[in-house]
């Protein structure tokens, strides 16, 4: 048996073992849906450049890639892992481990990780990044081909050297270069005001561990200095731990579904309402942008659902999903996507239509281009001649008004 043959023997092999191994899990392969036929295809392809290829091709690079683009065309949040991959995936931490402050996706029909959000105080903010902005290469390695476990990862390293990015700004054709300081990100703190007309601000950041017990400490101070009313601003709120998003929005319920999780092989699992946690009744009105992702699109989903207040703003970015990291023998591993959240509803935060994916508002706002996550998003409108000054906070005016008068809902439509 010649090399060429050991090589495409082994090659094969290799991918028919991770290809039954995600498929086995998402159950797609199965002679009904054409999964052999496709695999077939992909033998003869692999024999083509086997015999026809100017080069004898790298059969490790080969099987990389092959894997790579298995998991990553399936599922955008999840990826195939290094032994080094994982190791650091393993310990990341927003706020512990060194990066450039700025929570990622990658949108399948990009092929790039863009910004969702920049923390407040990190370097990402402090050098110009800004929700939408596509991050096409760090240090001169394009990005394309890595998952975001490996974008953060060399986003991390080596601290104390700026990561020179290659960043493409919203409706700009060619990149600019922005250099960012890799640095510990300080986690930031929870703004909470009384407004004009004793309605109660609470503006959360990020959804980090603890959070929530902030927030609740904060709103019941605001409260009992004679709050009637609140608005909670989600607006850029990305990320975050989905346990503190369950726990935010049942400051606001006594009763009823807060979201569930479900996946095909996984049962599905209800969170409810605990009564005891309630903090208050008081109307709600919860601010929203693409930007808000993650946590903060459970606590959107319910208030909505139970029809506990209006969700003001854009239609959000839709990401809610739970991974699993399956380790494989030689110590890498894949990270999967296995279960999704649903709002009490049904619907599915994370959809595979990025059309249908989100969280609607009850009062939909029109989108700037200053506002958009996603380039070239179908929903944006013109911005208005006259852009507002930060005093003039279009969704937080609205928001008041509607707590303030209820009645104003449809004409609020109308106007938006």
């Amino acid at each position: 048996m010649n090399s060429k043959s050991k090589y495409t023997i082994l090659l094969i092999s290799s991918v028919l073992v991770v290809y039954a191994i995600i498929g086995g899990m998402l159950g797609r392969v199965s002679a009904q849906n054409g999964s052999y036929q496709q695999l077939s295809i992909f033998m003869e392809v692999l024999s083509r450049i086997q015999n026809d290829y100017v080069d004898e091709p790298s059969v490790k690079n080969a099987v990389d890639g092959a894997i790579r683009g298995l998991v990553e065309n399936v599922d955008p949040y999840g990826g195939y892992l290094t032994a080094k991959d994982v190791a650091f995936y393993k310990n990341y931490d927003l706020f512990k481990t060194p990066g450039i402050g700025a929570v990622l996706a990658k949108p399948p029909r990009l092929g790039y990780p863009v910004v969702i959000s920049t923390i407040p105080g990190g370097s990402a903010a402090k050098s110009g990044l800004n929700p939408g902005d596509i991050i096409e290469s760090i240090d001169g390695v394009t990005t394309r081909e890595m998952n975001l476990v490996q974008v953060h990862g060399i986003l991390s390293n080596p601290l104390g050297k700026p990561a020179a990015l290659a960043v493409i700004k919203s409706r700009r054709a060619e990149p600019d270069t922005i250099n960012v300081p890799r640095e510990i990100t300080p986690p930031p703190a929870i703004d909470a005001k009384m407004l004009d007309n004793n309605t109660a601000y609470v503006k959360v950041p990020y959804l980090a561990t603890g959070k929530t017990a902030e927030v609740r400490k904060q709103l019941d101070a605001l409260l009992k200095k004679g709050a009637t009313d609140v608005v909670l601003d989600l607006r850029y709120t990305a990320g975050g731990d989905d346990k503190e998003g369950l726990q935010l929005a049942n400051l606001f319920l006594d009763s009823g579904t807060i979201a569930y999780l479900q996946g095909q092989k996984f049962p599905k699992e209800t969170f409810s309402a605990n009564a005891k946690d309630l903090l208050t009744k008081a109307p709600v009105a919860v601010l929203v942008n693409q930007a808000t992702s993650g946590a903060a699109e459970i606590v959107a989903g319910a208030i909505e659902d139970n029809h506990r207040g209006q969700v003001v703003g854009v239609k959000t970015f839709g990401s809610g999903s739970v991974q699993k990291l399956i380790p494989l023998d030689d110590g890498s591993a894949l990270l999967i996507s296995v279960a999704k959240y649903f709002t009490p509803s049904g619907k599915e935060i994370q959809d595979m239509d990025p059309q249908d994916s989100g969280i609607k508002p009850t009062v939909e706002m029109r989108q700037t281009p200053e506002e958009t996550v996603e380039p070239d998003d179908q929903d944006v409108q013109p911005a208005p001649k006259e852009q507002p000054t930060k005093e003039e906070d279009r969704q937080l005016n609205r928001a008041i008004e509607i707590l303030k008068d209820p009645s104003k809902i449809s004409a609020t439509k109308k106007a938006a």
